[in-house]
């Protein structure tokens, strides 16, 4: 049940109106929390099932598995390298399969679900939270349905507590939900969605022997900015939705494209993953503290880590290889230079977009033949200028009205990052006078009815 979809927003709505309703006709009871938890735990459930009965003894065993898990650690602290194990273990095979076996259906939400519990389990072990004895709540913690299917990555330290409150009515909670989770619609569905079908033509004709190298190159640009915007946008809608009905969700995205360094884009890219795997991985490795050497090759295995966990291809070790490289060419950059390397907001996009097109080639082959195809630039450069080719061919833009649309609003998009760059802005919004603020409104609106590519495209990282 895509979180863009007409059905999802009905299932949602009814999700809050059951919220809501035990949240007045059970206020003065003290086994309101319980229902609500229940009520959560069965929508959560449903959306789930929703993607395939088949995915559901997954979820079910990591649930199950995280709670047993968290009771007995608790008391035998030695036990956690053996649930840990039992936890991945379904993941791994997952994912190896995928890797040898065509055709293989990773669950749905996986490799988020699967970090989060384990996040649970290593908390406990480490003694920074308190084992949770309800097997409501950590049902509820696993299944999450506004995030299960492709995060943001939940801790419990800040979603368990949240899931034992009992939950009110708040209107300017309520508000700024739903004004993220329509920017969010936005972003997806008339920007990344849009850009997508530009993208899928330059790869149809490519892979037919049609090539232009500036099309190629204005089309791997237009992939870094669509998997911004929707995967940023489903993060949008999800902790809009999370906010609508009571949870305080941390942005998995702030402003990751004006990252002056590769280390500062980590920061801002994916918060929740590039925080896990900092925590989970990067720190038990030893991190920065054993010598430059060490905090090497420390970076490069939390990034080819996080390259398996994204894809079955060598084209993701690579992408991952390929950013591990980068963090540790700039970490030396700055020990050379007595760390005055200030960076650069162009040259880090750049560098990105260099990654990016290994992680969205078919393989590391069909990535490399889209790297030679920058060789044809001059030539295309050449032909427009002597005439022989308009610039619309050469960079294979349709005759749609619609691209001159994209480019307007990927503008508009460019302005609102730039003024909430140190900004929130809800808070923008909120000192914005009612009148103009409810144009605003109603335009934002309009613009996802209207401009929505007329084809939905599923959210790349449903696929991870």
């Amino acid at each position: 049940m895509p979180v863009y979809t007409k059905l999802y927003g009905l299932f949602f709505l009814s999700i809050c109106i059951a919220l809501y309703c035990i949240s007045y006709f059970f206020k003065d009871s003290r086994h309101r929390s319980v229902i609500t938890r229940l009520c959560l735990l069965v929508g959560s459930l449903v959306f789930y099932a929703y993607a395939g009965l088949g995915f559901l003894p997954a979820l079910i065993y990591v649930a199950l598995l995280t709670y047993i898990g968290g009771l007995v650690i608790s008391g035998r602290k030695s036990s956690f390298p053996f649930f840990a194990i039992l936890l991945f273990a379904p993941l791994v095979v997952y994912k190896v399969l995928d890797w040898k076996v065509s055709g293989i259906l990773l669950p749905l939400g996986i490799s988020f679900f699967t970090l989060q519990a384990y996040s649970y389990l290593h908390d406990i072990y480490k003694g920074e939270i308190e084992v949770e004895r309800s097997p409501i709540t950590i049902a509820l913690f696993t299944s999450f349905f506004p995030s299960v299917s492709s995060g943001p990555i939940l801790r419990a330290r800040t979603l368990i507590p949240q899931l034992n409150e009992p939950k009110g009515f708040d209107y300017n909670r309520v508000t700024d939900g739903m004004k993220l989770y329509c920017f969010g619609l936005f972003k997806k569905m008339v920007l990344a969605d849009n850009m997508a079908v530009y993208i899928q033509n330059v790869n149809s004709e490519f892979a037919n022997g049609y090539v232009h190298g500036l099309a190629v190159l204005l089309s791997a640009v237009m992939y870094s900015l669509q998997l911004y915007l929707d995967f940023s946008g489903y993060s949008d809608i999800v902790i809009g939705s999370a906010k609508i009905l009571g949870f305080n969700i941390d942005r998995n995205f702030d402003h990751p494209y004006l990252a002056k360094t590769i280390t500062e884009f980590w920061r801002r890219w994916h918060i929740s993953l590039s925080s896990w795997l900092r925590d989970y991985i990067y720190f038990p490795l030893g991190g920065s503290r054993k010598g430059i050497a060490k905090t090497y090759g420390n970076i490069i295995i939390v990034f080819l880590i996080s390259g398996f966990w994204h894809g079955n291809g060598w084209n993701f070790i690579m992408w991952g290889l390929i950013h591990g490289l980068f963090q540790c060419i700039e970490r030396f950059v700055v020990t050379i230079t007595n760390k005055k390397y200030k960076g650069s907001r162009l040259l880090t996009f750049i560098m990105a977009t260099f990654a990016w097109m290994f992680f969205s080639a078919e393989s590391v082959t069909d990535a490399l033949n889209k790297l030679s195809s920058f060789s044809l630039i001059p030539n295309d450069i050449s032909a427009v200028f002597s005439g022989a080719s308009s610039l619309a061919e050469v960079l294979q833009i349709p005759a749609d009205y619609r691209f001159i649309l994209l480019l307007i609003g990927l503008a508009i998009f460019g302005i609102i990052s730039y003024l909430t760059y140190e900004k929130d802005g809800l808070e923008i919004i909120r000192k914005i006078p009612a009148a103009p603020r409810w144009i605003l409104y109603n335009l934002l609106i309009l613009s996802i009815l209207f401009f929505a590519a007329s084809t939905p495209v599923s959210f790349i990282y449903n696929k991870f």
